[in-house]
């Protein structure tokens, strides 16, 4: 039987029973359609010998499951012309809504860069809100 915080399995004789998962953003709910393909990679990509290993092969599956966005049905009668195609958006509006409301907003109060980021470029301050505040308070 596998157990780690909340992501655990019962084995009986002749089956595995995926029982939970963790929770790894609050208000977040993975798409239902990637849970086939991550339990495959799970039991095929997974080094279950070695508990290191082990630890960082399942973080990887969880955070590529969990980076799944939900899919809309596609619509052939909405494609039909090039003008159609070239203006379609990137994500349908249920994931729009996920980035949104719910991905944007984690990211604002749980993202903690490594200090080297703010010196190579990877993470660049664009603005500070009291200084804009002061900026429009001139006009």
């Amino acid at each position: 039987s596998f157990e780690y915080k909340e992501a655990s399995s019962d084995k009986d004789a002749k089956s595995l029973y995926l029982t939970g998962l963790p929770v790894l953003l609050d208000g977040f709910i993975p798409a239902p359609h990637a849970l086939p393909l991550f339990l495959l990679r799970l039991a095929t990509e997974v080094d279950w010998s070695d508990e290191s290993a082990c630890f960082e092969g399942i973080c990887t599956e969880l955070g590529a499951y969990y980076a799944e966005l939900p899919v809309e049905p596609f619509n052939n009668a909405n494609h039909t012309n090039e003008s159609t195609n070239l203006n379609r958006q990137l994500i349908g509006p249920a994931a729009e809504k996920i980035v949104r409301h719910t991905i944007f907003p984690a990211l604002s109060y749980l993202l903690v860069p490594p200090k080297d980021f703010s010196s190579d470029g990877t993470v660049v301050k664009l603005a500070l809100l009291t200084t804009l505040y002061k900026v429009f308070e001139r006009c």
